[in-house]
């Protein structure tokens, strides 16, 4: 269903897509709101198929669905979240990045709140050196689910205007307040991202 819809997709990509999948280097950390995780795996299978990645996906029964889709457009998983079995899968997402695989991360996943940054995503970025790019997308139509993150749905047909900052360099912190500045800084990109849609969620 999720390839169906992407066909009837008019999509718009920033050329920082293809300078990313072309011009290789060292691995790096992908970052999205959670209620932008639906078009991300077709994102990947068509403009950054050449960098292999690995997505941390919820341990939760939900997450097995995830990762099933992920697989099918070419994204391996790691099965952890903020709340079960966290710290294993950042330590799996290091492996993964000395490993050469680039990483993707919902900061504010899997239960919210929504639009807030955890603290993991930060102290992975610090411990492996790895720098950011921000992801997310707009959309001219789309719905809004009644979850927590008022999870995006675009509607068949819909323009879609992908967008990429990046890449963040997060230089390891030495104090709690540098530490706190960097996270800060991720998440002021991400809002500024979302803006389209972050009046709707603080409603």
């Amino acid at each position: 269903m999720l390839r169906l819809l992407w066909l009837t997709l008019r999509v718009e990509f920033p050329s920082a897509f293809d300078r990313l999948n072309e011009q290789g280097g060292p691995p790096v950390i992908y970052a999205f709101w959670h209620n932008r995780m639906l078009l991300m795996p077709p994102l990947y299978a068509a403009k950054l198929f050449k960098r292999p990645a690995v997505c941390l996906v919820s341990a939760s029964s939900d997450g097995e669905m995830i990762a099933l889709i992920l697989e099918r457009f070419g994204l391996k998983a790691a099965r952890g979240s903020s709340s079960r079995r966290g710290k294993e899968a950042l330590f799996q997402l290091a492996s993964e990045i000395e490993n050469g695989l680039d990483v993707a991360i919902t900061p504010d996943g899997p239960r919210g709140p929504c639009y807030h940054v955890r603290q993991g995503i930060v102290g992975l970025a610090q411990l492996t050196g790895a720098r950011v790019y921000a992801l997310s997308f707009d959309l001219d139509r789309k719905i809004h689910l009644g979850s927590w993150d008022r999870f995006i749905v675009p509607l068949p047909f819909a323009r879609v205007r992908f967008q990429a900052e990046g890449p963040i360099s997060m230089p390891k912190s030495e104090t709690e307040e540098d530490f706190e500045e960097q996270r800060r800084k991720l998440e002021e990109i991400l809002l500024r991202l979302a803006r389209e849609d972050l009046a709707l969620i603080q409603a």
